[in-house]
């Protein structure tokens, strides 16, 4: 079977790309830095959500809310409600 021009163009196109892939060190664990999980108490959730709500009046944005308490912008959206 012989491969047309564009052809042999895409699969070394497609080998490059699955190349780079597998030499990249390692894909993000998806989690705040490399600390272990917290388990927060009820307490701990009230006084989150007093903060977060007092932050979110005067303004300030989602990312920087998560940047202080170690927390996803996702969980900040959470205690939101």
């Amino acid at each position: 079977m012989k491969l047309t021009k564009g052809e042999r163009y895409f699969l070394m196109t497609l080998m490059t790309v699955t190349q780079k892939m597998l030499d990249a060190s390692s894909a993000p664990s998806g989690r705040i830095g490399n600390r272990p999980r917290k388990r927060r108490s009820r307490a701990d959730v009230a006084l989150l959500k007093k903060e977060v709500r007092a932050a979110r009046r005067h303004k300030v944005p989602v990312k920087h809310i998560a940047d202080k308490l170690g927390v996803t912008p996702a969980y900040i959206y959470q205690l939101q409600r």
